[in-house]
C-alpha cells in the first residue's frame, strides 16, 4: 500500500486535478465539471495538461453509461472533454503519422450511408463522425505522451487500479446492484464487466512491454484478482468467458512451454463439464445466481431479438439504414408488436455484428474489419494483439460496443493499439 501511495504522490499533479474534476462534477453536475475543465484548458504553465485530459477523457467516457444518478452529467460532458482535447492537440505538431486515419474509410462509409438512408437526421450524422474524433484524440495523445518519455504507463495503471478499488469499496452498498448483480460506477453490470476486460488487456500489454517493472508483483497479481472478482460480481458471462480466454491464450502463445499443461487443463475442464452437471458445479462454488444458468440457452433473451434483427438486415443487407438505426428499429418494432410491458432484452440488439449490419450493412462491416486489420499490422507484439482482438470480438457477439464511438470501450480499444504502436524498449526481445 505504501508503494501505491508513493506513486500517487509522485503524480499528484495529475491525480489531484482529476479527483477535483470528479468531485466538482458530482457536486455541481455538468456546469461545474465543464467550468473546471475550461480552467485546466486555460492554464498555460500546467505541465500535466495532456495527462489530465487523457485521464479526464477516459474517466468521463467510463461514467457516461450512467443515465441517472450523480454521474449522469458525464453523458453530455464527454462531448465537451472531446472538444477541449481536440483543441489542445491540434496546436501540437508531431512527425508521427496517426493511426487514427485507419478509421477514416469506416467513417466515410458510415457518413454517406447515414446521409442517404437514415430516418434520424443530424444526430445520426454526428454519431457517424464520432469515430474519427475519438480515434484522433486517443492516438495523438498517446503518441505525444510517449514522445515526451512520460510515465504514462504508470499513470494509466494507477488510474485503472483506483477504478477497481473504488468499485471494490462500493460492493457493500446495495444501491450499486441491479437485480442482484453489481454494476459499480458504470451503472450497468454487463458494461462494468466488459470495461474490466478492456482495461485488463491494456494493463497486460504494458506489463508485456516491460513498462510496469517498477510495480511490485503482488500489486499486479492483486489487480488481476480484483478484476476477476468484480467480473464475477457483475454476473457477466460474456466478460468472464472472454477474460478467461484472454489469460489462457496469452499464456500459451507467449510461452510455448505452457502449451501442454494448459491443453491438459482445458481437457480436464471439458471432461469435468461433460461428466458433472454445470448447474450443480456452479451451485457448489456459489456462482449459480450470478451467472444466471437458466438463461444461457437463450442468451438472456438475446436470440429472440437476433431473429427479428436478422429479418430486417436481409432487407438492407448491403448498406443498412445509417448510424443509430439498430436502436431505432428495435424500439419501433417492440412498440408495434410487443407492447409497453416487455422484457429488458427488447431494449437493444445485443450484438455488434448485427448492429453494424443494420446500420451500415456489409459494406460498413468490411470497412470496420479493414480498420482492425490495419491496426493489428501496426502492433509491435502481434501475438498478444491477436488475442486481444479475438477477445473483444467475442464480447461483440453479445454486446453492441462496435456500433458506437462515444461509449467507454472504443476509446480503450484505440488506446490499446496506440500503445501497441509505440517503439519497444531495447531490453525487450523481438516479438
Amino acid at each position: 500500500m505504501k508503494d501505491i501511495f508513493k506513486y500517487y504522490k509522485s503524480f499528484k499533479g495529475v491525480f489531484i486535478p482529476a479527483i477535483l474534476f470528479l468531485i466538482i462534477g458530482v457536486a455541481t453536475g455538468f456546469i461545474g465539471a465543464t467550468a473546471f475543465a475550461l480552467i485546466i484548458f486555460s492554464l498555460k504553465k500546467y505541465k500535466y495538461k495532456l495527462e489530465f485530459f487523457l485521464i479526464a477523457f477516459l474517466l468521463t467516457y467510463i461514467l457516461a453509461n450512467n443515465f441517472s444518478g450523480p454521474f449522469a452529467y458525464n453523458g453530455n460532458l464527454r462531448f465537451i472533454i472531446l472538444a477541449l482535447a481536440l483543441v489542445v492537440l491540434i496546436q501540437i505538431n508531431i512527425s508521427k503519422v496517426s493511426l487514427a486515419w485507419y478509421s477514416l474509410p469506416f467513417v466515410i462509409v458510415s457518413f454517406v450511408i447515414t446521409l442517404l438512408f437514415s430516418p434520424l437526421g443530424f444526430e445520426a450524422l454526428s454519431k457517424s463522425l464520432g469515430y474519427i474524433f475519438v480515434a484522433f484524440t486517443i492516438f495523438k495523445l498517446t503518441d505525444i505522451l510517449y514522445v515526451k518519455q512520460d510515465k504514462i504507463a504508470i499513470i494509466l495503471f494507477h488510474f485503472f487500479l483506483s477504478f477497481l478499488i473504488i468499485n471494490l469499496v462500493l460492493v457493500i452498498n446495495p444501491n450499486f446492484y441491479l437485480v442482484g448483480r453489481f454494476m459499480g460506477l458504470t451503472g450497468n453490470p454487463n458494461g462494468l464487466g466488459m470495461l474490466l476486460v478492456f482495461m485488463y488487456g491494456v494493463i497486460d500489454l504494458l506489463k508485456q512491454r516491460k513498462e510496469l517493472t517498477s510495480i511490485k508483483k503482488p500489486i499486479l497479481l492483486g489487480y488481476m484478482f480484483l478484476t476477476f472478482a468484480l467480473i464475477l460480481l457483475t454476473g457477466s458471462r460474456t466478460a468472464l468467458g472472454s477474460l478467461i480466454f484472454y489469460v489462457l491464450a496469452n499464456k500459451v502463445l507467449t510461452n510455448t512451454k505452457m502449451i501442454i499443461p494448459y491443453s491438459l487443463f482445458m481437457v480436464l475442464a471439458l471432461l469435468t463439464i461433460y461428466f458433472v452437471s454445470l448447474q450443480d458445479l456452479l451451485t457448489f462454488v456459489g456462482s449459480n445466481i450470478d451467472l444466471r444458468l437458466n438463461s444461457i440457452e437463450t442468451a438472456s433473451g438475446r436470440t429472440v431479438v437476433w431473429g427479428v434483427a436478422w429479418e430486417e438486415i436481409t432487407r438492407h443487407f448491403w448498406y443498412g439504414q445509417g448510424f443509430m438505426y439498430d436502436t431505432y428499429f428495435i424500439k419501433d418494432y417492440a412498440d408495434k408488436y410487443i407492447g409497453l410491458v416487455r422484457e429488458r432484452y427488447w431494449g437493444g440488439i445485443w450484438s455488434s455484428y448485427l448492429s453494424l449490419l443494420l446500420n451500415v450493412g456489409i459494406v460498413g462491416l468490411l470497412a470496420f474489419a479493414w480498420m482492425v486489420i490495419k491496426l493489428y499490422k501496426k502492433a509491435k507484439l502481434k501475438a498478444t494483439a491477436l488475442i486481444y482482438i479475438i477477445t473483444v470480438l467475442l464480447i461483440g457477439v453479445t454486446e453492441s460496443w462496435m456500433a458506437a464511438s462515444m461509449n467507454p470501450f472504443t476509446p480503450l480499444f484505440f488506446l490499446y493499439f496506440a500503445i501497441q504502436n509505440q517503439p519497444l524498449k531495447q531490453t525487450m526481445p523481438n516479438p
